[in-house]
C-alpha cells in the first residue's frame, strides 16, 4: 500500500511558513535596510497585508513590522483594523507601521523638507520648522504628514487656531489619522473648548481605542464639561 510520507507538507510550506523562515533572521539582525530591500524583492504589500491577518501572532506580528519598513499607502485600511486589535503586540505595531508610512508618502524632495523641519522640531526651532513644513507640503499637496508635522509645530508654539486648521486638513486627506484628532483635542482643551475637545477625543479613540493617553484626556474634559454645567 501506498503511504503518504509524513514530511510531505514540510517540503512545500505554506506562504505565510515560508515567509516566516525567509525574513525572521534577517529581521532579527536588525538590518533594517537589507531586510527593507529582501521585502521589497519578494513580498508586495497586498501580500503583506494578508500575512498581517495570519491567524498565527508570529506572523502577524512580523507582517506588521515588513510593512513599517517598506509597505506603501495601500496597507492603511489593513493597519487601521489592526489598531482595535486587543494584543498589545499587535496593535502596537500596526501604530507604529501607520507613523511609518505616513512619514514617508510624499514626494522625495517633500520627505526631504519633511526630515529637516523634524529636526528644528527636536530643537524647539518652531518658526524654522513650520517653514520647512510648509515647503514639504507645497512639494506635495497629498502629503498629510507635513501638515500634521506643522500643527504640532503650532501646537508647541501655541499657535492653537492654526494647528486645529491643518488638523482638520490633515483628517481630510487622510481620515484615519487619530494623531492629527488627538493633536486637534488638545489644541481645543487648550482654548477651554472642551466640548470640542471631547469630540476630537472621541474620533480619535474610535480609530485607535488603546491610547491612554487621550483617554486620560478625554476624562480630563469631560470632568471640566461636568464642572461647568450649572447647578440645578
Amino acid at each position: 500500500m501506498f503511504e503518504i510520507d509524513s514530511n510531505q507538507n514540510n517540503l512545500n510550506p505554506s506562504p505565510e511558513v515560508e515567509f516566516l523562515k525567509l525574513l525572521s533572521p534577517l529581521m532579527r539582525r536588525s538590518c533594517a535596510h537589507a531586510a527593507a530591500e529582501f521585502i521589497t524583492q519578494h513580498w508586495p504589500t497586498a501580500e503583506l497585508c494578508t500575512f498581517a491577518s495570519s491567524r498565527d501572532i508570529e506572523i502577524s506580528a512580523l507582517a506588521i513590522d515588513a510593512l513599517a519598513l517598506c509597505g506603501d499607502k495601500s496597507a492603511i485600511v489593513k493597519l487601521q483594523c489592526l489598531l482595535r486589535k486587543p494584543r498589545p503586540d499587535i496593535h502596537r505595531r500596526a501604530e507604529n507601521a501607520l507613523w511609518s508610512i505616513w512619514f514617508r508618502s510624499g514626494s522625495p524632495q517633500a520627505v526631504c523638507h519633511l526630515k529637516c523641519g523634524s529636526k528644528h522640531l527636536e530643537h524647539e526651532n518652531y518658526l524654522t520648522a513650520v517653514n520647512q513644513f510648509s515647503l514639504a507640503f507645497d512639494a506635495d499637496p497629498t502629503f498629510a504628514e507635513a501638515l500634521n508635522q506643522r500643527a504640532i509645530a503650532y501646537y508647541l508654539s501655541g499657535r492653537y487656531r492654526e494647528a486645529i486648521d491643518d488638523c482638520l486638513r490633515v483628517v481630510a486627506l487622510m481620515p484615519p489619522h487619530f494623531g492629527a484628532l488627538a493633536g486637534m483635542g488638545h489644541c481645543h482643551a487648550q482654548q477651554g473648548q472642551f466640548q470640542a475637545a471631547r469630540s476630537a477625543y472621541c474620533r480619535a479613540l474610535a480609530i485607535y481605542p488603546y491610547m491612554d493617553g487621550v483617554r486620560q484626556s478625554l476624562s480630563d474634559v469631560e470632568a471640566l464639561i461636568h464642572r461647568q454645567k450649572p447647578a440645578a
